[in-house]
């Protein structure tokens, strides 16, 4: 696989406007990033994505008094997930809660202990909205019930959901390297009862108890109409990977929807909802 880089410049360039703009590109099957003094490296397999499509996708950055440029370089092939899988990343602790952390990694022993190997999948439990949804699920009961991560990434959510008891997990992503990382982490802790699905919204049959939708805004509100057909009457919808500023242009769809409004929780800036329908 040949990998592209686009080198983002941002101004200016600040925590916020680099978590969105990342979150974007996660969401258009960008693999993986790095922040710079400028902006943010992205690194996405060249076949998917082309200067137009990239310059189109940008066209959606909506974070008022930011501009933003970029360049793009072709890498040298290489083993770009070892190289990426080498550097790691530092353990999530949420004290007397849980420990995310890859095998090698010794922590103090929590309530729950997940294994992760992040390899180029988004979602690892660093990120505000992740680290928010994972407490959610693993201070929950979900006895029986089915549920849905949509956008699955690296799994770590649909992992939660099975600790928390759910009968069964649907993990759904629409990147091939998420699907197959969410796979090898769901077998990494034991975790017999999650089917990890290579797709999109189109891809979601059943009913649930519980979805999770930790995606960019603009996905969510487009799959609205979908989680609703699939959320079981008096089921629960929790969506993020959004700031505090974008809650109206997400719960008003959602309220249209016939979703009904429970509440909201923030950190740093990103926001969960919770809505029942």
């Amino acid at each position: 696989m040949t990998y592209d880089v686009y080198h983002l410049c941002l101004t200016p360039a600040n925590d916020t406007s680099r978590e969105i703009v990342m979150a974007l590109l996660a969401a258009a099957g960008f693999d993986s990033f790095q922040e710079t003094d400028d902006g943010c490296d992205a690194y996405i397999d060249q076949q998917q994505m082309s200067e137009a499509q990239m310059a189109s996708l940008l066209q959606e950055f909506q974070l008022p008094n930011v501009q933003i440029s970029f360049t793009k370089e072709q890498l040298e092939q290489r083993d770009w997930n070892e190289q990426w899988e080498q550097e790691g990343f530092q353990p999530i602790i949420v004290p007397g809660l849980c420990a995310i952390h890859r095998p090698e990694q010794e922590v103090e022993p929590q309530a729950f202990d997940i294994l992760v190997n992040p390899r180029m999948a988004f979602g690892s439990g660093t990120h505000e909205t992740t680290s928010q949804l994972v407490e959610i699920l693993l201070r929950s009961d979900l006895s029986g019930q089915n549920c849905l991560d949509m956008g699955c990434g690296t799994g770590i959510l649909a992992i939660c959901m099975a600790l928390a008891k759910a009968e069964t997990v649907t993990a759904i992503d629409i990147d091939e390297f998420s699907v197959a990382n969410a796979r090898e982490n769901c077998q990494l802790n034991n975790i017999t009862n999650v089917e990890v699905i290579h797709g999109d919204a189109s891809a979601i049959e059943g009913e649930f108890d519980l979805i999770v939708a930790n995606i960019h805004r603009n996905i969510i509100v487009a799959d609205l109409p979908t989680y609703v057909q699939h959320l079981k009457k008096g089921g629960t919808l929790l969506v993020s990977g959004f700031f505090t500023d974008d809650i109206h242009a997400v719960s008003h769809p959602a309220l249209q929807q016939g979703l009904q409004f429970v509440r909201q929780q923030e950190r740093n800036g990103w926001a969960v909802l919770h809505f029942q329908r």
